[in-house]
C-alpha cells in the first residue's frame, strides 16, 4: 500500500505516539525537544512506525505518512504455537483487543514477539485457572500464521478513573480484598504480576474490580523484559518477585484510602 493511501486523518489514528527529549535543558531550564515518534497498524495489521522532527501537535496526514515505515511481521508478531485459544469472530465493542506495543526501544529487537508470546501464554495459563477477579480472556487473534493480539473481556474504567469520579460512593474495603484475592491466585500458581497499579486494574459496573496488563508478569525468578511502574514500586527491578506485588498492593490501598477520605 502506497503510504499516503493510509486511512490516517490525524494523530488520533496513531498508536503509540510520544515525544522524545533530551536529559538537557535549555537555557531556560526547559527540556529540549529531539523527535516525535509514533506508530500505526492497519486493519490487515501490517504495522508501520515512524519518526518526525516535528512536535506531535504540528503533525499532517502527509507528514505522518510521509514518516512512516513498514515495520516486517517478525520483527511484530510470534508465530502462533498450535495449541493456543483462537479468537476467530470477528471483533466487536464488548471486547479489548490488546496488540503489540510499538515502541522505539523495542524496535529491530525481537523483543515484540517475544513479548506478546509471553502474554498470550499467561494468558492461556490463567484461562485454565480462572479467578472471578482477573481479567477474561478470549483467545489469540491470528493472521498469517502469527499471534496479531489478545483479545479480552473489556471494562467501562479503570480504578484510576473511578476513584475521579467522587460523587458516588466506593468500597475500598470490597476492593482492596478482591484484588488481594486475584493476586494471591497468581502466586498459587507460582506467577507474579510486577506492574500493579490504579491503572491496571479495571471496574466495573458493579465497582467489581478486575486485574489486567500481564505484560510483565511471570514465573517467580523469571527473568524481566518490562516491570513496574514508578509510584508504584520501590526500585527497579528485573527478575519476576512475589514481593514486587505486595508492596504495590501496599500503596494502592494507601492510595484508596487516601483518595476515600478526601472525598468524604
Amino acid at each position: 500500500m502506497d503510504n499516503q493511501a493510509l486511512p490516517i486523518k490525524s494523530v488520533r489514528d496513531l498508536s503509540p505516539l510520544f515525544e522524545a527529549f533530551s536529559e538537557e535543558d535549555d537555557e531556560h531550564g526547559n527540556p529540549i525537544f529531539l523527535y516525535s515518534s509514533f506508530g500505526f497498524i492497519t486493519k490487515e495489521y501490517i504495522a508501520y512506525f515512524g519518526q518526525s522532527s516535528l512536535r506531535k501537535s504540528e503533525l499532517t496526514p502527509k507528514e505522518i505518512k510521509n514518516c512512516l515505515k513498514i515495520v516486517p511481521d517478525e520483527d511484530v508478531y510470534p508465530t502462533a504455537p498450535a495449541n493456543v485459544t483462537v479468537f476467530a469472530t470477528p471483533l466487536d465493542s464488548n471486547v479489548f483487543f490488546k496488540g503489540p506495543k510499538l515502541n522505539t526501544a523495542f524496535l529491530n529487537t525481537g523483543l515484540l514477539p517475544k513479548l506478546l508470546l509471553r502474554e498470550a501464554e499467561i494468558m492461556e495459563t490463567l484461562m485454565r485457572n480462572p479467578h472471578p477477579n482477573i481479567v477474561g480472556y478470549r483467545g489469540c487473534k491470528i493472521e498469517r500464521g502469527l499471534i496479531v493480539g489478545l483479545v479480552l473481556d473489556r471494562y467501562p474504567l479503570t480504578l484510576q478513573q473511578r476513584m475521579k469520579e467522587g460523587a458516588r460512593h466506593f468500597n475500598v474495603e470490597n476492593c482492596m480484598r478482591k484484588i488481594s484475592s486475584a493476586v494471591r491466585h497468581l502466586h498459587s500458581l507460582g506467577l507474579a504480576h510486577n506492574d500493579l497499579t490504579p491503572m491496571n486494574i479495571m471496574i466495573d459496573e458493579h465497582d467489581t474490580p478486575f486485574v489486567i496488563d500481564y505484560g510483565s508478569c511471570q514465573p517467580f525468578g523469571g527473568d524481566l523484559i518490562t516491570g513496574g511502574t514508578w509510584g508504584w514500586i520501590d526500585e527497579d527491578f528485573t527478575t519476576s518477585e512475589q514481593k514486587h506485588d505486595e508492596i504495590s498492593l501496599g500503596k494502592i490501598q494507601a492510595w484508596l484510602e487516601e483518595r476515600d477520605a478526601g472525598s468524604k
